[in-house]
């Protein structure tokens, strides 16, 4: 089951490159999600804001497809765990965003789609309140968050210490034979099973469904499926029609919390706007607010999902920002 669900969620997120004119949720749109969204004593200094900015980004890219149905016979269910969830990258962020981002844009997904099917407040909101300082506590002990550079480059030492300890270690059979061993671990390694009841997933899911039986045993039931496996999908090449635009690009999360901060968020340096170098390949991919600026003085702003080729990696996926038209 867990391979046909790979290939039916690969499917999904596979779509052609879109473009939009729509405009990121405003200071005033995010600041009227506080009525929704009260802060709580436990919230870390800086949470607060990433927690509303992250409630402003499910707002606009909600998931569309609530609940499962493998054709099995069975009812269709909510899975707690989206196989497509969103990345937050240090190189689109600062680094209390990197740390804490993943885990506001989890709660506010999760509260929206609870909302959206219809769950009493009474069968999920003490449950997600429980699943929030789990998460959060993890995020306070997690590694500093890193760049994608600096994580390329401690890949990079890593395979080199590893060849270099290889080479070491072929001087005998008997050597090799264990290194051999080593390298390979049991098929079945993971999570073992005292920690998939622990993982903060789970226990949601068993209290939520737990509160579902009892109070709204209509409503589809609450799992911890998982089971998510994607490629890395090709890498992209911007142009821009015109040429010599200058492409300003920053993950509309990113841009959500820079709002909340900043007066301007358009101002590319009082945010974390990133200058693409047209014509180039490079690894992209997300939900990005854009800024094309020509020589002219013509200026383009927008949103623009970036969806690498997930079924040829080897053909770089080709986003073009013009001037005008669509």
């Amino acid at each position: 089951m867990h391979k046909a669900k790979m290939l039916m969620l690969l499917a999904a997120v596979a779509s052609p490159v879109t473009a939009t004119a729509k405009e990121p949720i405003d200071a005033a749109g995010l600041k009227a999600i506080e009525t929704r969204v009260p802060p709580q004593s436990w919230y870390p200094d800086g949470y607060y804001d990433i927690r509303i900015a992250a409630e402003g980004q499910v707002a606009d890219f909600p998931r569309e497809t609530l609940t499962m149905d493998w054709g099995d016979g069975q009812p269709p269910y909510y899975d707690v765990i989206d196989c497509n969830a969103e990345y937050v990258s240090l190189d689109e962020t600062d680094p209390l965003t990197a740390r804490y981002g993943p885990v506001a844009l989890e709660v506010a997904r999760l509260r929206g789609e609870f909302e959206r099917m219809k769950y009493p407040l009474a069968v999920y909101a003490g449950p997600l309140l429980e699943f929030e300082k789990a998460k959060i506590e993890e995020a306070k002990t997690a590694p500093e968050p890193v760049s994608e550079a600096e994580m390329s480059d401690a890949m990079a030492m890593e395979a080199n210490a590893a060849a270099d300890a290889a080479v070491a270690e072929v001087a005998t059979d008997a050597a090799a034979d264990a290194a051999s061993m080593e390298a390979a671990p049991p098929a079945d390694a993971g999570m073992d099973e005292s920690e998939t009841y622990n993982d903060p997933y789970f226990l949601l899911a068993k209290a939520v469904e737990a509160n579902r039986e009892r109070l709204a045993p209509k409503l589809p039931k609450v799992l911890a499926d998982g089971g998510c496996g994607a490629g890395e999908g090709s890498s992209v090449i911007v142009k821009t029609v015109p040429p010599q635009g200058k492409v300003l690009l920053i993950n509309t999360f990113a841009f959500k919390v820079c709002t909340r901060k900043r007066p301007d968020p358009w101002d590319r340096f009082a945010c974390k706007w990133n200058e693409i170098e047209t014509g180039v390949e490079k690894q992209l991919s997300g939900r990005y607010v854009y800024q094309v600026k020509w020589p002219d003085g013509a200026v383009r702003k927008g949103t623009r999902d970036i969806v690498p080729n997930y079924e040829d990696e080897a053909v770089a996926a080709v986003v073009t920002f013009k001037k005008v038209g669509s």
